[in-house]
């Protein structure tokens, strides 16, 4: 990676950490606002540099940082009832990256490809719920799927008011 986009994926990682930790709890899964940021960075930055900005901010996570739900960090979030949830935000740059490569940027392109990114992140995570916390997958499902509909909405529509200020997708060469 060249030095810009090391340098914006590093902006991207700081945003996630400032916005990933607002939460509302529910239960052993909180509703987060990881998965608003980090689709939001996929969807308007390049995959290779949305997915090194995701992966900056889990490592900072799992080495303490409090950039988690509710300012949480470390590496037990990785080994808890949450760690398919976060493992699975590796998602969201590889299926919202493969999306945009081969579909036209459309809201209903965009908003496909959030809501498949977003289907698949809560499904890891609720198998991996389901094995640690021995209970229903639908319990790590279906409390999340309005929450996932809303924000799927909400980051084609900021993604789209981003776009009409910045040249998206950013990192790309101008």
């Amino acid at each position: 990676m060249k030095t810009r986009d090391l340098t914006l994926a590093a902006i991207l990682a700081a945003v996630i950490c400032v916005v990933a930790p607002l939460a509302i709890p529910m239960g052993v899964v909180p509703l987060t606002l990881q998965t608003l940021i980090i689709p939001l960075v996929a969807t308007i930055a390049l995959p290779r540099i949305s997915f090194a900005a995701t992966a900056v901010y889990l490592i900072l996570g799992m080495v303490g940082l409090p950039v988690f739900a509710n300012y949480r960090g470390g590496f037990a979030a990785f080994v808890g009832p949450t760690g398919g949830y976060l493992i699975a935000m590796l998602l969201f740059p590889v299926i919202i990256g493969l999306f945009q490569a081969h579909l036209k940027p459309t809201w209903s392109n965009e908003l496909l490809a959030n809501i498949v990114a977003a289907l698949l992140q809560l499904s890891l995570g609720a198998i991996w719920l389901a094995v640690v916390q021995r209970v229903p997958w639908t319990a790590g499902v279906v409390p999340f799927l309005l929450p996932l509909l809303i924000k799927a909405v909400l980051v084609v529509v900021l993604a789209r008011l981003i776009a009409r200020v910045v040249p998206l997708p950013l990192g790309q060469e101008r």
